[in-house]
């Protein structure tokens, strides 16, 4: 009974306990809506209250909800508290808010409230302050530059200017703009350039077309009046438009082309022929002979020509006075084309009439003969490049890299023919000879592969030179590196096929052949079986050529016939190139590693050259004489000789009367001649060698 009435009172005070907190949790609801009224309402009766005492209310409010929530964490500190063993928080912002009201006023009441919803709270915002104005940057100054800055005149102090704007030294306005506005501008500027251009070139046509008119006029009325255009100055931005234009730049550059070669000519405008004076021209050591050779001229380029070595030299066919030139790459320059071709003018020494490009060394070159305006060349690449005189530095046309083709370097080219009907032969050292069109150069026409015949050990075959007979565009000879010269024919002919004539060879040198030149066969007499043929083992050799494998002149070795040639003229260097004059019957040019040329009349003489002479040094080097390793004669009258070799400089000679010229021309050097070549022939045929 006692445990049932002692549960019983247990239940009665839990509820009494219940509903205590229920009138509390009344009361507290009551307390807080009466506070929120009261602060609406002291809000409404005096909204402009400092910003002071808004925050103290605020401070309050926060202060009597996390007293209530919380008591034990506002209070002093105690040691002996439970809490007093944990590490002490950080200070809230309610904490913070609520030491700044207790210093501020201890003497306010704290509330009982322990939450408020925060959107009860309204605040507002106090007159902006400046706290600090920081000064107003500058204005950046653009310093901009002109065509007229970049002068060699004083400098000045800048004067101040508006911006965009300057003005030239005539004091005329003109643009001036930074790199980024002219990029920006530089479509717009052009158009507006063009429009300037068309606008000038409609008042010279109308003009023109004026002038056209009056003329008309004065015919039927001689007393009509003439018209009278007066030059008009162009404004700066006009003369701008004129001076970028390509038309004139073209114009620049062909019209200052015509001035040197004018000046350049061997005329004295102020001769005083009261005074006298021979005009017969005269070297340093006197009179120039008939048998002599002196230097005309040397052509020299410190922009293209520095450190690349002339590869090939040749003669325009109808313009005498250009000299073509090719070039290696040069090894300091890596950023400039590997090969160049430089036309040059004998009337205009301080620069070349045209400069051509090319991705790789340009190992042969030369005029085609029969479109004076093309030039075609062969590159270390293995591609065959053609230029025009007519467009730019670019090839017009070129062979691809790959497919059917050159794969080696290309060392010889040659252009074979007619007017009508004409081929572009080149050789590379991979022993193929192609056939091109020029109309089309991205297809061989003929593709022809040279095996050595035996008794060789190997049928590779790595030709370093080609050279055709005037008569006979479909045969041909080739030098190789192993010194034998091959007969080989482009087609198939009676008795042998296409490529290397099998039957006959012309062994002699003991060293890769350097060059090859049929004669050019041009007098009474044919003497066009003729041929030189020049090598590194120091040597020239004169070969009769046979296309018939039963002459007396060869001797049976193996299965075919080794010819000995006719004349062997041994020097003291290496020999690079050896050519026939094209006028002179018996006259030939050589150069060799020397740096000397060497002009020869076995007519006269077999033993010793006619004449020696070696270029100038164009650097003002104290060293010995570079190697010369091409030679070219100019074909219309054969007074002019082009040598050129590894110190980039290409020299001209003029030869004699004696050596050149179509006047010294007779027709018994061309007797004498014949009856050399069949005495010679006579004795290597009883001999057997010479």
């Amino acid at each position: 009974m006692d445990t049932l009435q002692q549960r019983r009172n247990e239940i009665l005070a839990k509820k009494a306990k219940l509903e205590e907190l229920k009138r509390q949790r009344i009361e507290r609801s009551k307390e807080l809506a009466a506070a929120k009224q009261s602060t609406k309402d002291e809000l409404e009766i005096d909204p402009l209250r400092s910003r002071a005492d808004k925050q103290r209310d605020v401070n309050n409010i926060i202060e009597a909800i996390t007293r209530g929530s919380r008591p034990s964490s506002t209070g002093p500190y105690d040691p002996s508290s439970p809490s007093a063993g944990r590490g002490s928080r950080p200070t809230s912002i309610a904490s913070a808010g609520r030491a700044s009201q207790d210093e501020s006023d201890p003497s306010s009441p704290p509330l009982k409230t322990r939450s408020l919803s925060v959107a009860t709270q309204t605040l507002s915002l106090a007159p902006l302050t400046v706290v600090y104005e920081a000064p107003s940057s500058p204005k950046r100054e653009v310093i901009t530059y002109s065509k007229g800055v970049q002068t060699s005149t004083d400098w000045s102090p800048p004067r101040r200017r508006s911006p965009g704007f300057g003005s030239d030294e005539d004091g005329s306005p003109g643009r001036i703009r930074s790199p980024r506005a002219s990029k920006r501008l530089s479509r717009r500027e052009r158009e507006r350039e063009e429009e300037l251009r068309q606008n000038i070139r409609t008042e010279i046509e109308a003009e023109l077309k004026a002038l056209q008119q009056s003329g008309t006029d004065a015919v039927l009325q001689p007393d009509a009046p003439q018209p009278n255009f007066p030059a008009r100055t162009l404004n700066h931005e006009e003369l701008n438009a004129v001076e970028t234009s390509e038309e004139f730049r073209e114009f620049v550059e062909r019209s200052t082309k015509v001035l040197e070669r004018a000046l350049d000519q061997e005329y004295d405008i102020l001769a005083n022929y009261a005074v006298g004076g021979s005009s017969v021209p005269v070297d340093e050591d006197g009179e120039f002979g008939p048998s002599s050779v002196r230097e005309v001229v040397q052509f020299y380029d410190d922009r293209w020509s520095k450190k690349r070595m002339v590869s090939d030299i040749g003669f325009s066919p109808k313009f005498p006075e250009l000299v073509l030139a090719s070039y290696t790459k040069n090894p300091t320059a890596p950023h400039e084309p590997d090969g160049i071709i430089q036309v040059w003018n004998m009337h205009m020494q301080d620069r070349a009439e045209y400069i051509f490009h090319a991705q790789s060394d340009i190992i042969a070159a030369k005029f085609s003969p029969f479109h004076p305006n093309l030039i075609i060349g062969g590159a270390y690449s293995g591609q065959v490049l053609l230029w025009d005189t007519r467009t730019k530095h670019t090839p017009v046309q070129k062979t691809p890299l790959t497919g059917s083709g050159h794969t080696h370097p290309v060392y010889s080219i040659d252009i074979v023919g007619t007017q009508n009907a004409n081929n572009i032969i080149s050789c590379s050292t991979d022993g193929v000879v192609c056939g091109w069109s020029i109309d089309m150069l991205s297809q061989p026409q003929e593709y022809l592969e040279l095996i050595t015949p035996p008794p060789t050990k190997t049928e590779d075959m790595a030709p370093t030179c080609i050279a055709f007979p005037q008569s006979d565009p479909t045969y041909f000879l080739v030098g190789s590196e192993d010194g034998n010269i091959y007969p080989c024919s482009r087609y198939d002919r009676a008795g042998a096929k296409a490529g290397v004539d099998t039957r006959i060879s012309y062994r002699g040198h003991s060293a890769p052949v350097m060059s090859l030149d049929f004669h050019p066969a041009k007098g009474p007499i044919d003497l066009g079986d003729l041929v030189l043929s020049s090598s590194i083992d120091w040597s020239v050799k004169l070969w009769k050529v046979r296309q018939s494998a039963t002459s007396s002149t060869t001797s049976v070795t193996g299965t075919a016939q080794a010819a000995s040639p006719l004349l062997d003229f041994t020097r003291e260097d290496l020999v690079y190139s050896a050519r026939w004059s094209p006028i002179k019957a018996g006259i030939f040019a050589l150069v060799d590693g020397a740096g000397s040329l060497e002009v020869w009349d076995i007519n006269a003489d077999v033993e010793v050259p006619v004449t020696k002479t070696t270029p100038s040094n164009k650097n003002g080097s104290v060293y010995m004489p570079r190697s010369l390793n091409k030679l070219a004669w100019e074909p219309q009258e054969g007074k002019r000789i082009a040598v050129g070799g590894l110190d980039s400089v290409v020299t001209v000679f003029e030869v004699g009367t004696g050596l050149g010229g179509l006047d010294s021309v007779r027709n018994d050097e061309w007797t004498s001649m014949k009856k050399l070549v069949n005495r010679l022939e006579n004795n290597v045929g009883v001999n057997g060698t010479r």
